[in-house]
């Protein structure tokens, strides 16, 4: 008999895999196959990482043979992943993720894999989906604080350099939601793996990662307003590089954090 973990493992990777297809394709066909893995073929290490966390939640699971409920659901998610949409395959992820956590017959690191599955599709489909509704005073807001943090002119979300008359606009790709789901994902994963089960006190440390890299960026966006020179420098390869590797570090320390327990035990 066909193992229940083994078949939504690979309905996972299908929908996965599906879902980034096009950004991974972009990327390789513009940088090239060396600069493109450099980049994380187009997508965050983070992302990387959630992915195998969820797919090895699925797989470590108590051994159970497949019954028709778990057919239907995974060859369903395999018909989806066949058909060339990302976003679909996205939507389908987080049908499958819900369904995981929400059946009380599934095994602990099954759900837990539906969990991490839903964060995985958030990140990919729902919060950028969001953020075209709210984008506008999200950045609005980012732009006020920083305005705040540099006592310079703001309109909109836009705030004037302060040695040059022209303005740093913020757009959705630097707000502070963004580069915080990424962090936030990363948590999950990792805390899911070490803990299936989860816990109301964990989410104090999601929410307080959630803050620190908000101040993140507020930090960023303010030195970036400096000059036209500090934005080259932090807008620029290397500045992306090093605040990714600080959000990074972020998720990871706030994961780890949140189940020390289990780690030190």
């Amino acid at each position: 008999a066909v193992n229940r973990p083994h078949l939504y493992a690979i309905a996972i990777l299908a929908l996965i895999a599906n879902a980034i297809a096009a950004t991974v394709g972009a990327t390789l066909s513009a940088l090239g196959p060396g600069a493109a893995l450099a980049d994380g073929l187009g997508l965050s290490w983070a992302f990387w990482l959630s992915s195998a966390l969820c797919v090895r939640l699925a797989l470590v699971s108590a051994p159970r043979p497949a019954e028709r409920a778990d057919w239907m659901a995974a060859v369903a998610c395999i018909v989806v992943a066949a058909v060339p949409v990302g976003p679909l395959s996205a939507v389908a992820a987080t049908a499958l993720g819900l369904w995981l956590m929400a059946s009380g017959r599934f095994a602990p690191q099954l759900r837990a894999s539906g969990m991490v599955l839903v964060a995985i599709a958030v990140h990919l489909l729902w919060g950028r989906l969001m953020m075209l509704f709210f984008a506008a005073p999200i950045a609005a807001v980012d732009a006020r604080l920083v305005g705040l943090l540099t006592h310079t002119a703001v309109e909109g979300n836009t705030v004037r350099f302060l040695q040059t008359g022209h303005r740093l606009a913020i757009l959705q790709a630097c707000t502070s939601v963004q580069n915080a789901s990424i962090a936030l994902m990363m948590m999950i994963a990792i805390i899911r793996t070490f803990r299936p089960r989860p816990r109301t006190s964990e989410w104090l440390y999601v929410g307080g990662a959630f803050l620190i890299v908000v101040a993140i960026n507020e930090v960023r966006l303010s030195l970036m307003a400096r000059s036209i020179e500090m934005f080259e420098l932090i807008h620029g390869p290397v500045g992306a590089t090093v605040i990714n590797l600080i959000i990074t570090c972020v998720g990871l320390a706030g994961a780890a954090l949140a189940v020390r327990r289990e780690i030190l035990a």
